[in-house]
Formats: C-alpha cells, structure tokens, sequence
C-alpha cells in the first residue's frame, strides 16, 4: 500500500502540474490572443472541458500525497518531504478554490465585461504561474520521498 500510495503521489501531482503548464501556456496564450468579444463567447461553451480534467489528476494526487503522509507520519525522514508535498498541492487547491474558480464562473457568466477581460486574463495568469511552481514543488518533493 505504501509504494502504490507513493505512486500515486508522485504521478498525480505531475499529471497536475503537466495540467497546469497546459492551461497556462497552451490555453492562456491562446485566451489572451483573442478579441475579448471572441474570448467571452468561447469560454462559457469550452471551459468545462478543461475544468473536467482537473479532478482526474487532482483526486489520485491528493489521494496519494495524503495517505503517504499519514503512513510517514512517525517516519523521520519522510515525514518531512511527504508535509512539504502534500502543503504544496493543498495550496494549489487553495489558489484555484479561492481565486480561479471564482474568476472562471464569472468570466464564464458573463460577469465580466468586454473591456475587462483583457485585463481580468493577464491577471488569472499571474496567480497560475504559482499554482505552477505549487505543482512543481508537490511534484518534486513527492518523488523525493518516495525514494526514501
């Protein structure tokens, strides 16, 4: 059970992060290269695929990162890396539930308008790049404990 959890752990806050490179380089690049009248047509029709794809990589990484941290929890060693990864991917979760989710629904409702979506995009990318580097530290702190 622990290197299945371990597994998990490592491949699943991966796959996240690769999730996250994805949404902020590939559809990020193309969100801020559109008109914003084009912008806010196709997000509202489109944004769900995206959003589907977050707890398929998000539950197994959670998963993973939380029971490897409770099996490690009087382990020296691995107590450490193991708290390290799964903070990291519980502040990621906590970015996205606090400012993505949010400024997704509204751009999605139409909450916001034309002339600020321009604005609203560059912005959404700036607290990405740290959901990034969360997944990025999760990612290499996991793999780190698993190998102890």
């Amino acid at each position: 059970m622990r290197a299945g959890l371990a597994y998990l752990a490592v491949l699943g806050s991966a796959a996240f992060t690769g999730t996250m490179l994805c949404i902020g380089l590939a559809f990020g690049g193309y969100w801020t290269s559109l008109p914003p009248d084009e912008f806010l047509a196709w997000f509202p029709l489109n944004s769900g695929f995206i959003a589907r794809t977050i707890p398929v990589v998000a539950g197994p990484a959670l998963l993973g990162l939380l029971g490897s941290l409770w099996l490690a929890r009087r382990e020296r060693g691995a107590r450490g890396p193991w708290a390290i990864a799964t903070a990291a991917m519980l502040g990621l979760v906590l970015v996205t539930g606090v400012y993505h989710l949010p400024t997704n629904a509204a751009l999605a409702g139409g909450a916001i308008l034309p002339e600020a979506v321009s604005a609203t995009l560059r912005t959404w990318l700036i607290p990405h790049a740290l959901r990034i580097a969360l997944g990025l530290t999760a990612s290499a702190f996991a793999l780190r404990a698993a190998r102890l």
